[in-house]
C-alpha cells in the first residue's frame, strides 16, 4: 500500500475513534448533572435490596401483632344445623329429633402460662427493632456500593482522558519520525515503531472507553436511572479523625450491625425464657353462652345455656421435648454472644485498617503529584529533544510511558483516598448518619 493511502487509513481510523465513542463532553446538549449524595438519595430510593429491607420491617411488624394478640381474650362463635335421617323415640321420649340447630359463642382469656406469652411479646419487639436497624443497614450497604461505583467511573472518566492524550502524544510523535524520515534523520523502523506505538494507544483508548461504559452502566443500576448524566467530583478536603479509643466508642454506639448484634442476643434471652415457660402451669378463663333448637324437640332439651370456668393445665411429660427446646434457647444465645464479641473484634480491626489506609492513601498522593510533574516536564524536554535529532525513538517512548504511569497513579491514589474516608466512616457508623443529617464528617483544608 503507497505511504501516502496508509496515512489516509490511520486518519480515519483516528477518526473514528476519537469521535465515534460518547467521550465525555462530546454529547449533545446539556446532560442531568448527579452528584455524590444525590446519588446515595437515588439509590435508597430506587434499589430493591432497600425495600426488600423494608419488607423484613413489615414482617416484624406483623410478628409483633402476632405476639401481642396471645395476650388479649379470644371471642369464637360457631353455628351449626343438623338433618337427622329419621325422628327416634323410645316409648314416650323423644331421643332423636328430625333437625337440629346450634349456635356457641365461647370466650378464651390466657391468665397465666409460665409468662409465654410476654416472653413471646419481648422477643417479638426486639426482633422488630433489630429489623428496623437492618433496613437502616441495607441502606448504609446501598451507600458503600454507590460510592465505590461513583469513584470507580470517575475513574473510569479520568483515564479516557489520560489515553486520549496518550494518544493525541503519539500521533505528534509519529508526524515527527515522518518528518524526520523526509529529512533523512531517521530511519524507516523508527517510524514503524511510532505506528506501532499509535495502535497500541489507540486499543488502550478503546479498551478504557469500555471501562467507562461498563461503570457508567453499573452506577445507572445502582442509582435507578436510565438517562445518561454527568457527576461532578467531590473536592479533596483532608479528614481529621480521634484517637483509636474514641473511634472505637464510637463504632460501638453508632455501627448498625453491633446494635443489631445486642438486639439479636435479648431477643434469644428472650426466647430462653419462652422455651423455660413450657415447665409451668397455664391458667386461663373461659366463659360460654350456647343456643340449641331442635325439631321435634327430645324430652330433655336445654334451649340455652351458660357457663364460666378456671381451666389449670400442668405439662407432667413430653418425652423430652421441653428439654431438648430449652437447650436449644441457649446454645442459640451462647452463639449468638459470640458473634458478638467477634464482631466486636472484628471492628477494632477495620477501625485500625481503615486508617491505616486512609493515612498512606493520603501520603502517597503529594509523591504522585510530584511524579506527575516531573514526569510531565521530563516528556516535554525529551519530545523536544526528539524533535531535534537529541533523543532517540526509545527515550520519548519510555518517557510518555512514565507519564501515564505517573498520571494514572495520581489519578488513583486521589480517588482512593475519598474512598478510604467513606470506608472510615462505615466502620465507625457515621456514614448513613451523615447523610441523614446533611453534615459532613469533620475536615480540613483542601
Amino acid at each position: 500500500m503507497p505511504h501516502n493511502a496508509f496515512l489516509l487509513v490511520q486518519g480515519v481510523v483516528a477518526a473514528l475513534i476519537l469521535f465515534a465513542f460518547p467521550w465525555p463532553g462530546l454529547a449533545d446538549g446539556p446532560k442531568r448533572v448527579v452528584t455524590l449524595a444525590e446519588a446515595y438519595r437515588l439509590a435508597i430510593e430506587n434499589h430493591e435490596y432497600v425495600r426488600m429491607a423494608e419488607e423484613g420491617v413489615s414482617q416484624a411488624d406483623a410478628n409483633y401483632d402476632k405476639a401481642l394478640s396471645q395476650l388479649l381474650p379470644k371471642l369464637n362463635a360457631e353455628g351449626s344445623y343438623t338433618v337427622y335421617s329419621k325422628e327416634v323415640k323410645s316409648g314416650t321420649f323423644t331421643i332423636q329429633p328430625d333437625d337440629s340447630s346450634r349456635i356457641d359463642v365461647k370466650l378464651t382469656q390466657p391468665l397465666y402460662s409460665g409468662g409465654r406469652e410476654w416472653a413471646a411479646r419481648r422477643q417479638a419487639a426486639l426482633t422488630l427493632e433489630k429489623m428496623r436497624l437492618g433496613g437502616k443497614g441495607a441502606q448504609e450497604a446501598v451507600m458503600r456500593a454507590v460510592a465505590r461505583a461513583y469513584f470507580g467511573a470517575l475513574k473510569a472518566v479520568k483515564d479516557v482522558e489520560i489515553k486520549k492524550a496518550a494518544l493525541k502524544r503519539a500521533y505528534e510523535r509519529r508526524k515527527v519520525a515522518e518528518a524526520r524520515l523526509k529529512a533523512g534523520e531517521l530511519t524507516k523502523s523508527a517510524v514503524l515503531r511510532a505506528e506501532a506505538v499509535v495502535a497500541g494507544a489507540e486499543a488502550d483508548l478503546i479498551k478504557a472507553d469500555g471501562e467507562h461504559v461498563n461503570a457508567r452502566n453499573l452506577l445507572k443500576r445502582l442509582v435507578g436511572i436510565s438517562e445518561d448524566f454527568d457527576l461532578v467530583e467531590p473536592p479533596m478536603k483532608l479528614m481529621l479523625w480521634p484517637g483509636h479509643e474514641e473511634a472505637v466508642k464510637t463504632a460501638y454506639a453508632n455501627r448498625l450491625d453491633y446494635r443489631q448484634s445486642i438486639l439479636e442476643k435479648d431477643a434469644l434471652e428472650a426466647g430462653v425464657d419462652y422455651a423455660k415457660s413450657g415447665y409451668y402451669p397455664s391458667l386461663r378463663l373461659e366463659g360460654a353462652y350456647s343456643w340449641k333448637e331442635q325439631d321435634p324437640r327430645t324430652t330433655f332439651f336445654q334451649k340455652e345455656s351458660i357457663y364460666g370456668a378456671v381451666v389449670l393445665s400442668f405439662p407432667i411429660f413430653e418425652g423430652g421435648l421441653r428439654i431438648a427446646e430449652v437447650s436449644e434457647a441457649r446454645s442459640k444465645f451462647r452463639d449468638a454472644d459470640f458473634k458478638r464479641l467477634a464482631l466486636k473484634r472484628d471492628m477494632e480491626l477495620q477501625i485500625t485498617e481503615a486508617v491505616n489506609r486512609m493515612t498512606t492513601a493520603k501520603a502517597v498522593i503529594e509523591s504522585y503529584k510530584r511524579q506527575r510533574a516531573f514526569a510531565e516536564e521530563d516528556y516535554k524536554m525529551v519530545f523536544e529533544q526528539f524533535k531535534y535529532g537529541l533523543a532517540t525513538m526509545v527515550d520519548i517512548i519510555d518517557a510518555d510511558s512514565t507519564l501515564i504511569s505517573a498520571q494514572s497513579s495520581f489519578m488513583n491514589s486521589t480517588y482512593d483516598y475519598e474512598l478510604s474516608k467513606l470506608e472510615y466512616k462505615a466502620v465507625i457508623g457515621a456514614l448513613l448518619e451523615e447523610l441523614e443529617s446533611g453534615r459532613d464528617y469533620p475536615q480540613q483544608g483542601k
